[in-house]
């Protein structure tokens, strides 16, 4: 989930292929086995011009809003465990 939405976010308004995989940090195998599964759930399209781009659809944007408001979340839910813990731990 976590590299589908990393490269959601970098072709967010459009990236080439290197430009994806080098930023996201990806071998080109991995990056080309999430781009079509992107591409197939519609999440991301490719757009022909001078240059094939990628570019998140509409789907693809509602995905990562969703994903970045679920990450912000579990930071939330982490502190607060953290702070439980804390509370429950005998003092040195």
């Amino acid at each position: 989930m976590e590299i589908a939405a990393g490269i959601l976010e970098i072709a967010r308004n459009g990236s080439r292929k290197t430009r994806i995989m080098y930023l996201g940090n990806l071998s080109f195998d991995l990056l080309q086995k999430y781009l079509d599964m992107l591409v197939k759930l519609g999440l991301l399209e490719t757009r022909t011009g001078a240059e094939k781009t990628y570019v998140a659809t509409e789907k693809g944007r509602r995905f990562l809003e969703d994903f970045n408001e679920l990450q912000k979340h579990a930071e939330v839910v982490e502190s607060k465990k953290r702070a439980l813990e804390r509370t429950l731990a005998y003092p040195s």
